[in-house]
């Protein structure tokens, strides 16, 4: 039988400090697309973990909702809201580089149907349409199963999606020798995130919590020795590539006012 303070720790302090490490890594990108808004280009940052994790707090909220535990909720709705922004702001710079692109070549973006809808966009559309099917089918029309296991399943079954987005971000490390495509400050948000989570999953027995924890601390670690063994390229160089780029908005107003999205 174990200690009523090791109780206390792994079924509230785990869960407690898991929810505030979730929102941490959540908003880790912000500043970084900040950045890429002002520069007008996305640099190294990839937004397709962006749409992933929309998909990834919105079943977590459901599966709160079936399973009644208040830390699952608190920890994924600043996520679910702030996914929203990274999305939009994602879906700005793809078109503003496609404008960009398309007027750059001599021809006019109206009536061009490549700007109608971004990348991003039909991603995160597409994630939002399976999930409305899902809980649609979950809460009306199946009655077999139990809808917490049904949700649970399809939940981890994004959250590999999430966790799996990286592994085109550490191809091209391997490719480029250099890990500027890993975002290293969620990569270790992500790494104290998923432990207390499975601590937490370990204490309540179940597998929907800690099993896709433990594959994110695994894609977290791989990621680490990554960034060990290939070094990120200095800023300089970074810069050098992006000074032909034109920002979002004018410099003076930029340095006076920063820019709000």
């Amino acid at each position: 039988m174990e200690a009523p303070w090791v109780s206390i720790v792994l079924n509230y302090v785990c869960p407690s400090v898991g929810c505030i490490m979730a929102s941490l890594m959540f908003a880790a990108p912000i500043f970084d697309l900040r950045e890429a808004l002002q520069r007008g280009s996305f640099g190294n940052l990839n937004p397709v973990p962006w749409a992933a994790m929309t998909g990834n707090c919105l079943g977590w909220v459901a599966y709160s909702y079936y399973t009644k535990d208040p830390f699952v909720l608190a920890s994924n709705v600043p996520g679910l809201i702030l996914s929203f922004w990274l999305n939009s702001g994602a879906s700005k710079l793809q078109y503003y580089e496609l404008a960009t692109s398309i007027k750059a070549s001599g021809e006019s973006t109206v009536g061009n149907e490549e700007v109608v809808t971004m990348p991003q966009e039909s991603l995160l559309l597409r994630i939002l349409v399976a999930w409305g099917v899902i809980l649609v089918w979950v809460g009306w029309i199946q009655q077999s199963y139990s809808p917490a296991l049904i949700v649970g399943i399809c939940v981890n079954v994004n959250l590999v999606f999430f966790y799996g987005a990286p592994l085109e971000a550490m191809w091209r490390v391997i490719r480029s020798q250099s890990s500027d495509a890993i975002h290293v400050p969620t990569m270790i948000m992500n790494w104290i995130n998923t432990t207390f989570w499975m601590a937490y999953g370990f204490a309540r027995q179940d597998p929907i919590i800690y099993l896709p924890n433990g594959i994110g601390l695994v894609m977290g670690i791989l990621q680490g020795i990554l960034v060990c063994l290939f070094p990120r390229r200095r800023r300089g160089e970074d810069d050098e590539d992006d000074e032909s780029n034109v920002g979002l908005v004018d410099e003076d107003t930029r340095q006076e006012q920063g820019l709000v999205v």
